[in-house]
């Protein structure tokens, strides 16, 4: 007793269990909190500062921050988060477990203490083209190892509730294993969300409001109320939460773009925001720290002797802007500057990941379903609908990247009003096939052709001419570069699509075009073999 490797005096504790601030010090011993009281010896006088347990973020995506781990790292340590529970899948669709292996390599150069899930959805349904696959027994295989945490977002929910034999192997081999398994079922009710939590699924983030959200819960599932980049119900869902079921919410970004990061923070902006819209700073705090960790039985996510030393401390309860960062007991970030540097893993088993030919004019006729049905988009929200096509709208392509197919999706797309250019990305959940939308097919052909040398990226063209190209050569969704450099070519990008290509009422123009290929969130999709109708799991016939 009292032999410590570090004191911190003079602090203001939240007990997230009860919400108390209490004066204190915090003692700390081979990187895990050993005591916390008054007179513990002196140390580091913190000027009376709150200290909070450090921020989790329960599930996100590090692929669409666009920064290799170790780079976002970087960006969400100095936010006050300490711990992520990473779902991997970007990459795997991309590379397999080639790239499920560069992420746990790369995050283990940093501080940030990232769980790795196992990609549960490897393609993400059977009716998307991605670059591997990953069956029942690659999942079986990767969840014996001690590097990977638990099974990623069962996005297959029609699997699940159908009686899928594969799906089932994979949830049984994850609770053979003793290990969590992440849920993905929008709107999901009833008799299907029964059998779905039935299977072990203990969370779900795609709820979009709070009765979804009560029903879930009383399935047995914990929410984990999501506020990203793109995906924004934190809003909808707050109302739901109360004292008697607080303990089974928490919260997460999913997919969080690096310039969001620095502009406005990583979970501590999600705290703030909880708190601004009424929530008491305590449960707020509750929900990015103590839930999230006893979610996942994790040793931290409470300033409590025995826990895990992941401390941060704030001036306010108001804007979570953390002055320090400690992980394990030792300091990480002061005043929003990392203390860490940076030594990004090798990459070469996931570079030069774009195998397509050239795409021609010819490839972006509609046809087929695309003659009758169009999608549409609504700012600020994920769900797609399916709506009459009618002349004049732009159009969306879709273009198999990964097995030089030639293979193009094309449907006319509603709520993404692009006028005198194309805006092209690399980046289409879950397969990463290069998305295009446009107003013209020349620029479209331009957007995407552009992306092939620089191994994937961004790209923005108006009148003929290449205005943005930003390339992102790891797998063709990450760049392994400052998040500062990153988000400064990202933001010139958005901001030009909205001035100069009249996007200006898309929340997020490029993030946004990443979603609409995907299969497993309702009502509609394209593909690169058409309109896909996620709700009937089949593609749109004509």
């Amino acid at each position: 007793m009292g032999d410590f490797d570090k004191i911190l005096n003079n602090c203001r504790v939240l007990d997230v269990r009860t919400g108390r601030v209490y004066n204190a010090d915090i003692a700390i011993k081979g990187g895990i909190i050993a005591a916390v009281g008054e007179n513990l010896g002196e140390g580091e006088d913190v000027g009376n500062m709150f200290a909070l347990p450090g921020f989790i973020d329960a599930h996100v995506h590090i692929e669409s921050s666009q920064l290799i781990p170790s780079r976002f790292a970087q960006a969400a340590v100095p936010c006050g988060t300490t711990l992520v529970v990473a779902d991997p899948h970007e990459i795997a669709n991309v590379c397999g477990m080639d790239g499920v292996d560069f992420m746990i390599k790369d995050a283990a150069n940093t501080p940030l203490e990232v769980k790795m899930m196992m990609p549960s959805c490897v393609p993400a349904s059977p009716a998307e083209s991605s670059g591997a696959v990953l069956d029942a027994a690659a999942v079986k295989e990767a969840l014996a190892r001690k590097d990977i945490f638990g099974l990623g977002e069962m996005m297959n929910y029609p699997g699940v509730t159908g009686g899928d034999e594969d799906v089932l192997a994979k949830l049984k081999a994850a609770r053979d294993a003793g290990k969590p398994i992440d849920g993905h079922f929008p709107m999901g009710s009833g008799l299907e969300l029964a059998a779905y939590a039935a299977e072990g699924i203990s969370s779900d983030h795609e709820c979009n409001d709070a009765k979804e959200a009560c029903e879930k819960i009383a399935a047995g599932m914990d929410v984990f109320i999501r506020q990203g980049s793109a995906g924004k119900q934190l809003l909808d869902i707050l109302p739901a939460v109360n004292k008697e079921n607080i303990s089974h919410f928490s919260l997460c970004t999913d997919d969080c773009h690096a310039a969001d990061i620095l502009e406005y923070g990583h979970i501590n902006h999600v705290v703030e925001q909880a708190v601004a819209a009424g929530m008491s700073a305590a449960d707020a705090v509750r929900l990015a720290t103590l839930n999230p960790a006893e979610h996942y039985k994790l040793n931290c996510g409470a300033i409590e002797a025995g826990r895990q030393a992941d401390i941060i401390f704030v001036p306010d309860l108001v804007h979570f802007k953390p002055v320090m960062v400690f992980k394990r007991g030792e300091m990480v970030a002061v005043k929003g500057r990392p203390l860490f540097p940076v030594a990004a893993a090798d990459c070469s088993k996931v570079k030069n990941t774009l195998h397509m030919p050239p795409i021609t004019k010819e490839k972006l006729k509609l046809k087929g379903a695309s003659l009758t049905w169009a999608m549409k988009i609504k700012a600020g929200s994920l769900v797609k609908e399916a709506v009459k096509y009618k002349e004049g709208l732009p159009k969306l392509c879709v273009a198999e990247r990964h097995k030089n197919t030639g293979r193009v999706g094309v449907c006319a797309i509603s709520g993404y009003p692009v006028r005198g250019g194309a805006v092209a990305i690399s980046i289409s959940h879950d397969s990463h096939n290069v998305v295009c939308a446009g107003d013209n097919d020349k620029d479209m052909c331009l957007a995407m052709n552009s992306l092939m040398p620089v191994g994937g990226g961004v790209c923005a063209v108006k009148d003929g001419k290449v205005a943005h190209l930003i390339p992102l050569p790891v797998a063709g969704l990450m760049a392994d570069c400052a998040a500062e450099e990153l988000a400064e070519k990202l933001t010139a990008a958005e901001e030009f699509c909205k001035r100069e290509l009249n996007l200006s009422s898309v929340t997020d123009p490029v993030m946004t075009l990443s979603f609409l290929a995907l299969t497993v969130i309702p009502h509609v999709s394209l593909t690169d073999r058409g309109l896909f109708d996620c709700d009937k799991f089949c593609f749109i016939q004509p």
